[in-house]
Parts: structure tokens; sequence; C-alpha cells
């Protein structure tokens, strides 16, 4: 009988439980190290992807905007595509560094890049919520999103199948963070926290355009970086979670909020008191305004300069590149220049008339006007655009006419003030009459436009004028141009009238005219007949005429200069001939066209101001060309100098430097004895032209001294006539007077250099003959040679030029 097989015992069960324990942990650890072994795998290739040295951070430069900076150091534009000011950490208050790291990071500096805290805590916040409420990035983990890993959010879907487009969109998503946690630990072994935090403030998105904390603080709040308060710090602090949800300027009260919470967020790190944190939130947050934010200095300068750069170096390193433009504008003239024009325009506009009301009140309305608030007019000279019960010097408002009193007073209620209508421009506005509505004159209810005098215990009128100008000042040997104002108001219109506006010049082109004719040889004592003189021309005879109408025989070249005499200039441009004075035009650097007619001796050609201005400056400065400069020289963001304009490159010299000097002195004259009188209050030699183009649709003037060469164009836009006589003496010389009697250079009073080749004889002026001891006599410089044989021996090489001038002749004006 066969044997039963042999049954093993049964294994107790503490030991088959102890076999199958031991089996899950050696799976437990191959798969462990299954999967280090991946993710190692899959570290070490997306790292080998990744740059190999993150401290290039430090230096990460991405879009710039480049700035223009005048010659007393004050940033005065930008070009931009995004507005960065790159400032270091120490100019950073901590108070400022701390609302960030409070709001954005309160471990960051006990993370080593990512922070498995801050994501538990974040994904708990947001499950409670149901929504996302708050990230789980790390300030180090931000940085590399903004900077290394900014282009790898883009995808491209094409040829992939519908279903295939998710699963690829995770897979790139799941790479990106591998990638931004790899860097993250990297960058923080190669950064401190300070280089780190660094990089963030400055290149953090906060809305408005502004990236970092020093370009938003002045774009929100208009202060420098240094002088952010607690308030102001953590209101920026709190715009990274959506700039254009909590931005103050779009929503107070959501802003405010979020200021709150990172206040106390601030306050749970230690970072400030709750005294520091309840002050805070009282503080009340004054914003830059938006029309102040897109303000620029100088605007018709910095964007002059900005067509030239453009044209110099391309779009891209304009407004990318990060450039610094070492301006020729001098602040302080520039200001000057656009008071003297507002101020000169503003004097012209009312000597034209009063215009009319604005409107008029309803009488339901105005008793709830008085004792209101003051209601600033747009476009005023400050751009106030809000209503306050505050009255603001130079600032233009809407006034209320209240009372015409006897005698001519005018009474007029702004709201928070009633006050009088200076005596001037209330019998001013008191004699308008509408020509729309026969009869109707000024009455009560009316709304005119004040702004308050001086001493703030009257108003005057602030009429908007509808005369436009500009004024250009340039150095006269060097071109830098110092000052430059393209209209009245570059709100109203950004067309530059200095460098785009070509209009008739007149009798501005005279000097031209008359040094073509000394380098042909005549002298400024050659008699020539001043009556009516014909020209043939293809369309019959043409007869020129002079502006008053009347004639004075025979006169002296520097006299016809002086009085501006059309006669003579005609016959000179008959004499030297069309080519020669379109010639030495295009030698001092006009471009635009000019009519070959015999008519330009009357100043026909339409010309730029800053043409005109840059051609004077050649003519009166040794008779070399000069070029107009806006810059001295540009540098890179490291400060290096990408051009250089400081050293002067050798000048083409168009005339010779003794017929130059000898133009100048008759062009002296023409401010000693001639149109332009009133440029003598200015107490230094000044040389120059006055020029009123045709129905007096133009007034110039261009004036120098040994210094600075300033020219003033005056007209309307449409071309229209100005008004009736009109005149570049009257209108435009006092505008030059002003600037120059404010911005002129503080050197000593001297006279224009003589050079060599120059000859002098002491002559009476008017009648151009030897006067010898006469109180009246000048000394006349001639080019050497050219001396009439009547005249004595040459003076000493001095030019005295001391003596009083003496009276226009009767019937001259």
């Amino acid at each position: 009988m066969a044997k039963a097989p042999r049954r093993r015992p049964p294994r107790p069960r503490r030991l088959r439980a102890f076999s199958l324990l031991r089996l899950a942990l050696l799976l437990l650890v191959y798969g462990a190290a299954a999967g280090a072994a991946t993710i190692y795998l899959a570290v070490r290739t997306v790292n080998a992807e990744l740059p190999k040295d993150l401290t290039a951070l430090l230096d990460y430069q991405p879009n710039r905007r480049s700035v223009v900076v005048s010659t007393d150091g004050e940033e005065v534009g930008t070009f931009s595509i995004e507005n960065r000011r790159i400032v270091p950490l120490e100019r950073i208050p901590p108070h400022v560094t701390a609302a960030f790291v409070a709001a954005e990071d309160g471990r960051f500096y006990k993370h080593p890049g990512f922070d498995l805290v801050g994501i538990a805590r974040a994904a708990w916040t947001n499950f409670r919520s149901e929504g996302i409420r708050q990230g789980g990035s790390t300030i180090t983990q931000q940085i590399l999103k903004q900077t290394l890993l900014a282009g790898d959010e883009s995808f491209d879907p094409t040829g992939l199948a519908p279903e295939d487009i998710a699963v690829e969109r995770r897979r790139q998503k799941y790479q990106r963070k591998i990638k931004e946690v790899i860097l993250a630990v990297r960058l923080e072994r190669e950064l401190s926290k300070a280089q780190i935090l660094s990089i963030y403030l400055n290149h953090v998105y906060l809305g408005h355009g502004a990236y970092g904390v020093a370009a938003a603080g002045a774009a929100y709040f208009g202060k420098d970086v240094e002088n952010l308060t607690i308030a102001e710090a953590s209101m920026l602090a709190g715009l990274i979670a959506s700039p254009s949800r909590y931005a103050p300027h779009r929503n107070m009260k959501l802003a405010r909020e979020r200021q709150r919470y990172v206040l106390g967020r601030m306050l749970a790190d230690g970072y400030i008191s709750n005294t520091e944190l309840q002050s805070a939130l009282a503080e009340p947050i004054a914003l830059v305004s938006s029309s102040d934010l897109n303000h620029l200095a100088s605007p018709y300068f910095v964007e002059h300069l900005r067509q030239l750069a453009q044209t110099r170096y391309g779009t891209s390193e304009l407004f990318r590149g990060g450039l610094r433009f070492y301006a020729t504008l001098d602040t302080r003239a520039q200001q000057a220049a656009e008071d003297a024009l507002h101020h000169g325009l503003e004097l012209l506009d009312r000597r034209l008339g009063f215009r009319g009301p604005l409107g008029q009140v309803p009488a339901e309305e105005r008793a709830a006007w008085r004792g209101g608030l003051a209601h600033p007019l747009r476009g005023a000279s400050d751009d106030v655009s809000t209503q306050t019960d505050q009255l603001i010097e130079r600032t233009a408002y809407g006034a209320m006419v209240t009372e015409l009193g006897r005698g001519g007073a005018v009474l007029v209620d702004l709201g928070p003030a009633q006050l009088p209508l200076v005596e001037a421009d209330a019998k001013l506005v008191r004699a308008w009459r509408d020509q729309a509505a026969p009869g109707r004159a000024l009455a009560v209810g009316d709304l005119l436009p004040v702004r308050l005098t001086a001493e703030g215990q009257a108003v005057e009128l602030a009429q908007r004028p509808e005369i436009q100008g500009a004024l250009l000042a340039m150095e006269l040997h060097t071109g830098r141009v110092i000052a430059m104002v393209g209209g009245y108001d570059w709100a109203d219109s950004q067309f530059n009238r200095a460098t785009q506006a070509r209009r008739q010049v007149g009798s501005s082109i005279k000097p031209f005219i008359y040094s073509a004719a000394l380098a042909a040889g005549k002298t400024p004592v050659e008699r020539m007949v001043d009556a009516p003189f014909g020209v043939p021309t293809a369309t019959g005879t043409w007869v020129p005429a002079n502006y008053d109408n009347r004639y004075h025989g025979a006169v002296t070249l520097s006299t016809a200069l002086a009085l501006s005499l059309n006669t003579i200039s005609v016959q000179l441009v008959v004499d030297v001939g069309l080519d020669r004075v379109i010639e030495l035009l295009r030698g001092f650097g006009v471009s635009s066209p000019i009519p070959r007619h015999i008519s330009i001796a009357l100043g026909t050609p339409d010309l730029t101001l800053l043409e005109l201005v840059t051609a004077y400056c050649g003519l009166l400065s040794g008779g070399a060309r000069v070029t107009a400069k806006f810059f001295d020289h540009v540098a890179d963001t490291a400060g290096h100098v990408v051009e250089d304009l400081r050293v002067p490159e050798p000048a083409r010299q168009i005339l010779p430097p003794a017929v130059a000097y000898v133009i100048t002195a008759m062009m002296k004259g023409v401010v000693e004895r001639g149109t332009a009188k009133g440029a003598q209050a200015l107490g230094r030699p000044v040389a120059g032209k006055t020029g009123t183009s045709a129905n007096y649709r133009d007034v110039w003037f261009l004036g120098a001294t040994a210094d600075l060469l300033v020219g003033v164009w005056i007209g309307r836009d449409d071309s229209k006539p100005i008004g009736d006589k009109i005149t570049g003496g009257g209108v435009a010389v006092p505008i030059w007077l002003d600037f120059m009697q404010k911005a002129h250079p503080e050197t000593p009073v001297r006279d224009f250099p003589m050079p060599e080749g120059v000859t002098l004889a002491r002559i009476e002026p008017w009648s151009g003959e030897p006067s010898g001891p006469s109180p009246s006599a000048r000394w006349i410089p001639f080019v050497r040679g050219t001396l009439p044989a009547r005249f004595a021996a040459p003076a000493p090489r001095s030019f005295e030029d001391t003596l009083p001038a003496p009276p226009l002749p009767p019937g001259v004006r």
C-alpha cells in the first residue's frame, strides 16, 4: 500500500506577513529607485537645456527705455515700449522691500528657491475658496517666469489632433514647472538673496506700463523710490496679484482692500508695528493725474530729438536699447522760452480784441454757481482738469459775470471768490459786440476765461490765443539748441512750428542778399536809389513797393538794410544774380525748395524757423556753415559713449570771415537805428533782422549776441493775415527780448570778434560820409581793399561802437 505524501506543516501567520511586507518593501525600494532614476534622468535632461551661468540675470536687460537728459542733469523725456527704471537695491528703502516680500513670499529668507509650505498653504486656501486665490510661486520662481522662462508659455498646436492638444499642453506645463524648480534652486545657490530681490524689484510688472518699483513710484505717485511711504509701498506691492484690478486710479476701494491685506502680512511678519499699520491706513494717497503720466518736459524739443534718434539708431535700439541722450537743452532757458512765447501770444491776442464769452450760465443755475467750486479750464497752463475750491495762480478758470458796474467795471464769480476784472480787460470785454447777433453785448451770466493776477486781488482775461508761434535758441558758434518751443500748447497741437512749418520768410532773407553783394565787391556805404523799380518777368513788369509805400531816394546799403527797403533788395538780386543768392542759402544749410524767381528778394521762399536760425548762425559766426545739434553725446546702458558730437568737425567756409563780419555790423544797424530798435533794451551788442511776409501772414525776428542767436516766428496755422500792421519789430522783437533778458548766458558784455582782413573808417551812418569827430559817427568795417578813397586812413583795430544812435530822419519808420 503506497504511503501518503508528507505535508509540510503550515507556516506561522506572522512569518507569512513578514514575507509579504518584505516583498512590498523591496517593490517600494525598487520603485523609488526607478522613480528617482527617472526623475534624475528627467532633471538631468532638462537641466542640460537650461543656461549654465545664472549670474547673467544680474545683467538681465529686457526692453529698456531711452532717456533724454538736459545740460543740468534733469530727465526731460523718455522713449520706451516698457517703462523701466533700474535702481540698485541700496536705493530702495527697507519698508518697500518688506512690503513686496510680505505680500508675495513671506518665507523668502527660509526656502531654497521653492516653498513646499507655501504651495500647501496656497492649495488649501484655493480649495476652501473654490477658486484660485493664492499662488505657490516664490519670488525666485516669479523672476524666472519673467526672464529666462518668459517665452516658454507659447504653444503651437499646428499638426496636432484636437484630442492631443490638451495632452501636449499638460506635458509642456509640467516641463515648465520642472525647469522652474530646477532653476530656482540653482539661482538660490548662485546668487544671494539680496541680488535676487534686486532683480525682482527692478523688473516686476506693476501696471500702468511700469516695470519695477522705481518706475511704478513715479507713474502712480510722481515720486522717486527713496521717497515712497509705507502706505504707498504696500499699495504697489498689492498690485502684483492683478495690476489692472487693483490699480488705484481705476478703483481706489479695491486698491485699499489689497493694501490692507499687504499691511496685515507686514505686521504678521514683524516688518511694521500696529501703529505704523494704522498710520498707513489713514494716510491719504495722492495720485499723479492721468494727464501728467504722459507729460514730457520740453515736449517739442524731445519729440524732435526722437525723430532724429530714430533715423540715426533705428526703432529697436531707440525704444528697447536703453540709450541715454545728453541733450543740449537748458531747462532754465526752455522755461524762459515757453513763458516768453505764451506771454507774447496772449498780449497779441488781447491786442486783436476779445472774441466773446465762453458761454452763459442759465439764470436758474447762477445761485448754485456762487460760493461753489472753481471751474478750471482744460488746456490751461497747468492743465488742471478737476474742480477745486482753491484758486491757483496761472491757471485759467471759467468765471461768471455777476455785475457790470458803473465806470466800466466788471465783477466775476469763480466759485469760491468774487473778484474784479482788471481795468484794461474790463474795457476790452465791455467793448465787445457779437457780430452774429447785432446788439448783443456782455451780460450778467456770461462766462469769461480768466486767471488770477500776481497779487491775487483781481483777475485778468485768459483768452486762449488763436495765433501760433515758435521760438528757437541756438548757441552762435556751436549750433547747440538750448531751447525750442513749437507752439502755444503741446497738449492742444503736437505740430512743431519750429521744425515742421515752412512759412514765408519775408525780409528776414535780406542779410543773405546783402552778403552776396558784399562778396561781389559792394560796400556798406555804397549808394543806391530807393525808388520804384521795375523788373521784366514772363507775365509783365513787376514793380515791388516798400512796406509803407514811401521812398527815400539815394541811400547807403547800411541804411537800406536797417530800414528793410524792398526796392534796394530787388536791385541787389538783379545785380548779383538769383543763382548766387540761392547758392548762399544752400551753403548755410537751407534745404527747403527755393523758387528761382526774382521775388525771393522780398522773401517769398517758405522755410522753417530751424533752417533760418541755423543759416543765421553760420552768417553771424564768421561765415562758416553751422549744423544744428540737439544732443552732445549718447551713451549705452553701461555708460559707454555710442556717439560723441562734443568735438567739433572742421566747418565748411561759405563766406570769407571779413564779409561775414561786415554783414554782421550792418545787421547791428538794424537794431541800433532800424526796424528792431526794441532789441537795444538787452544792453548788449545785437545783430539781427526782422521779417514780415505779404499781407502780414508771418512775422519774424532773428537776433544774436556774440553768444546766442534766437529766432521767433508768429502767424496763423491757416496762413490768414494776423492783423493789420502786425510786424516783426512790433510783435516778434518783444518776445525775443523777454526771452533774452531771462535766459541769456551771464557772460561779460562783448562785441562780435573782428577777424583778419577788415578795415575800419569813421563814418556818419545815415549819409555814409566821413564825419570826423561828429557825435553820430561810427567805426564802419569794410572788407580790406574795398574802402573808398574818399575816406580817412584806416582806424586802429578796435571797434568803438558805444556812441548813441542818431534819431531817424523825418518820415522814416
